[in-house]
């Protein structure tokens, strides 16, 4: 039994795609049914294809969002975690060392400056060299070394919390 069609016939089939319209002498129709489903199967692919891009974006713009607050938050943990090491070195730097330039500066500069054990002046507030710490003791108080790094070498500002 042959598949091809017989001689002197003319009859034309009707095709589902009409792209593939192909001499019926050179393709079965067989054949041509594999070849059709295939191009149904490859769009149908491509559709599927096209569904999962959408979701890949919509997914990818989630969490490029999400990414945005973390980063947020992770740097105002970083900047936590600084303040903190900043902090804890200074604790752990030997106050003298790391205070005498900012003494220098104020003997050299002429501001007025005091040291542990002195008496503390109306409206004054002092600033300690070591660390930065600033206080406003009572007036007529004994200067007590800094409550937090220890030093006793401070920087006299005059009219307390307003200046300076």
């Amino acid at each position: 039994m042959s598949k091809e069609p017989k001689a002197g016939t003319n009859e034309k089939r009707q095709v589902d795609n009409p792209d593939l319209l192909l001499d019926d002498e050179k393709v079965s129709a067989g054949l041509r049914q594999e070849l059709e489903q295939l191009v149904k199967d490859e769009l149908a692919v491509e559709k599927l294809t096209a569904n999962k891009a959408a979701f890949l974006n919509a997914w990818l713009k989630d969490d490029a969002h999400r990414a945005e607050g973390y980063l947020e938050d992770l740097g105002g943990e970083l900047k936590t975690l600084e303040e903190r090491t900043g902090d804890w070195l200074l604790e752990a730097a030997d106050p003298t060392k790391a205070a005498w330039p900012a003494l220098m500066y104020c003997i050299r500069h002429g501001e007025p400056w005091a040291l542990a054990g002195e008496t503390v002046g109306e409206g004054e507030e002092l600033q300690c060299l070591g660390c930065g710490y600033r206080a406003l003791p009572d007036a007529g108080s004994q200067i007590t070394p800094c409550h937090r790094c220890g030093f006793g070498c401070f920087r006299q500002i005059a009219g307390g919390l307003d200046a300076g």
